[in-house]
Parts: C-alpha cells; structure tokens; sequence
C-alpha cells in the first residue's frame, strides 16, 4: 500500500495505491469551524447536490446515469468532528482495468459535475427537488424523538452543556429549516466553495498521477489556506454533578452518565481508553456494566459505555425502572472504582487487545476504513494499522488503571417513560 499527498494549493488530493480490492474509491471533503447555525442548511445542500444535477434533473436520472458507469454509487453525509464540521462526498466505482477506455474519466467527470453543476432554476435550486429533500430532513429531524436512547443521550448533552458543540444536533433544527430557501440555499453553497478547506481521498489500484490530472483539470476551486482546526472540545468538568430528571412519552426510563475525561495524554485518548472501555462497559456480555446492571442485579436489557474521543468525554447508558436509579448509580460507580484500583483480571487486558486488533484487522478489508485511517492520520496524528497493532500490544494494567483515575463525573440523566 503507497499512500502520497499532492498538495494543489487550493486542496490537497491524498492517494493511496493498493491492488487489495476491485472497487475503487474518491471522497471530497470538505472542513470549517463548526457553526451551530449552519448545520441545518449544509445537511439541505448535501443532499440537494446528491438528489440531482444540470444534466440529470431527478433521482431517477441520476441512478440510470451511476448505473450506466458499472453501477457506480455516490453519496454524501454531513458529519461533525470535535469542533469542525465536515461535508463528505463519497463516489464508489469499479476499477476501470474492467471498463470501457474512457471509464475513469467519466466516473470523475460525473461526480465533480454533481458538485459544480448542480440542479439550478433561474439562479436557485430547483423547487421541486428543493421541497423533497426539505420533507425528508423534517421528518428525520422529527423522528429524533422517536427513539428514547437517541433523545436520552441528546437532552443528557443538552443539561451538560447546551452552548457545547457536544450538544449540537448534526440532523438539523426544524426553525432553522424553515428559513432555508432554493435561493438561500445558493449563498450556503458558494460559501462552502469558497471558503471551506477541501481534501481529496482516492484508493483503488490506478494511476494515480492520472487520477490527479483529471482532478486537477475537473475541479477548480478558489485558493484557501487555514491552519489546521483544534479539534477537541473543551467540556470543562463539574465540582458538583449535576442531576437532572425529564419526562417522556415511552415504554422504559432511559439513564445516562456522563463523564469528563481529565487532561488524557495522546497514548490514552488513541489506545489506552479503548482497552479500559471494553473492559469497563463496551465488551458485551464480559464487561463489569453488563455484569453488574444486567446480570447479577436485572435491572436493564441492555447497558453499554461510549468513549466520544473529541468531546472528551465517557457516556454510560442502561434502560432501566426509574425506581432502580441509586442503585444504578452506585454500581457504575463500584465500576469505575474497580477499574482505578485495578480488580480486573489480566486475562480481560488480553481479550480486550485481541478484540481491538480484530476490529483493526477488519477494517483494514474495506475501501473506507483505510480512507479514515489516513484521513485521521493527517488530521489528528493517528497511526498507521501496523503502528496502531504494535502499540495497542504494548498496553498495560497499570496505564489501564492509571487512566481510570482521570474519569470524573459531570451529569447524570434520566428520562422517564410513561408510569
């Protein structure tokens, strides 16, 4: 595997040469500051852009097109990472050793095309395509509440702290969408051309000094250097817990604990947390939630920790009887203390390592593991597979124990269900 970078100026196109697979693959991302105002209105555009384009003027038109080019597939997501916001466009095609002569410059041709020429009427988006995709994100937006956990960990993060971009909802905000406008939605566009940072990820087996030329020549845009974004959020952690209680219209009482995670150093927020969560709360039926909360003590169906690694933060959940609240409480804390004071086998470090590098080693087997695995390499100085492998090997008990001492508690949450 040979991974380069051709820094253009105006965006930099990261290649990685690899025989591993079939298929090949191109993302387009966009970067910028997070904006709390603007997230709405960037999720309406990426869809907007994928929905439909100048020469193909509806959905339809556009899956006829993709399955014209060997079933090629394109889709784009909004995503938030820490205190950025990304725009992913993501293009899927074959190799084109198996295609037509000209296939690989028209797979590119098609997806920049979907990017700079999209479906305008009279110098705004086209109002038909406009109004669908404005109906779709409503109703996601609205659906939030649909599911107990998802709203659970949302409000939690609301109480914590609602300015925190921790709290920010990536599906969008219903008074903001009703501001949003086909011409609107003209200034959104032309500002994330213009004034977002743009790289390009390209993996499959090519040429890729071709692949580079043709994506020089297709995609132009203004120059715009900024220097690298500060990624983590700053969730600054409590003297006293706060406790917070709301009321919800479902079937079970949904609980949430939220921890800081204090002053981490690099090795522990990219190896050693994750071998403490598995043990901890995330290592299904062998970790000390599940085996307190649900087995020996039934009181959920199902308990899980989530280590959020750029909010600095560690979130507990079970779904529980609101009755039973303290006592979830006290055995997630007999947890951790556990976890600090080192009560936990060697023989878990073990597991907990051979299911990290299994996980590794599987997504290492797709197109879009390895983009990430560079892309986090370039934005935040994470490891390559192999070094990632070596180091997670070298973890020990005591840094285990070491960075449990460093968990402090911010927010507990509970959302309960109807009586």
């Amino acid at each position: 595997m040979e991974y380069k970078v051709y820094d253009c100026g105006y965006m930099k196109i990261h290649t990685i040469k690899t025989d591993k697979f079939k298929n090949c693959s191109m993302e387009i991302m966009f970067q910028n500051p997070l904006v709390k105002e603007h997230i709405t209105e960037n999720n309406v555009l990426v869809d907007m852009l994928m929905y439909s384009s100048e020469a193909y003027k509806t959905k339809r038109e556009m899956a006829i097109a993709l399955e014209d080019l060997y079933s090629a597939s394109v889709r784009g997501v909004c995503t938030r990472l820490g205190n950025s916001t990304i725009l992913s466009f993501v293009t899927d095609f074959l190799n084109p050793k198996y295609c037509d002569q000209n296939y690989l410059d028209n797979v590119l041709s098609f997806s920049f095309d979907t990017l700079l020429k999209p479906n305008l009427v009279n110098g705004e988006f086209d109002r038909r395509s406009f109004g669908i995709i404005k109906n779709r994100i409503k109703a996601d937006i609205e659906s939030l509440k649909e599911n107990a956990v998802r709203f659970a960990f949302r409000r939690s993060l609301i109480q914590m702290d609602e300015e925190s971009p921790s709290s920010y909802s990536m599906v969008g905000d219903i008074n903001d969408l009703e501001f949003i406008t086909p011409a609107s939605l003209i200034e959104t566009y032309h500002r994330i051309l213009d004034t977002y940072t743009c790289d390009i990820y390209v993996i499959g087996d090519l040429d890729m000094d071709q692949v580079v030329s043709i994506i020089k020549k297709k995609f132009v845009l203004k120059e715009n250097k900024k220097d690298k974004i500060p990624l983590y959020v700053a969730n600054q952690s409590r003297k006293k817990t706060i406790d917070v209680e709301e009321a919800g219209r479902y079937e079970q009482d949904i609980f949430v604990m939220i921890y800081n995670l204090e002053e981490l150093t690099k090795r522990e927020r990219d190896f050693v947390i994750h071998l403490f969560n598995i043990i901890f709360g995330n290592g299904s039926l062998t970790c000390k939630l599940y085996k307190y909360l649900r087995e020996e003590n039934s009181l959920c169906y199902n308990t899980s920790s989530m280590y959020q690694k750029y909010d600095q933060l560690l979130m507990v959940y079970a779904g529980i009887n609101k009755k039973d609240k303290k006592k979830c409480i006290k055995l997630v804390t007999k947890a951790l203390e556990e976890m600090q004071k080192g009560n936990f086998p060697i023989e878990e470090v073990e597991n907990a390592k051979k299911m990290v590098i299994s996980s590794l080693k599987m997504s290492e087997d797709s197109l879009g593991g390895i983009i990430n695995n560079y892309l986090f390499y370039e934005l935040d100085n994470l490891p390559t597979y192999d070094k990632r492998i070596k180091e997670f090997s070298r973890v020990t008990k005591e840094e285990i124990m070491e960075l449990a001492s460093k968990i402090k508690l911010n927010t507990i949450y509970l959302l309960k269900g109807e009586e």
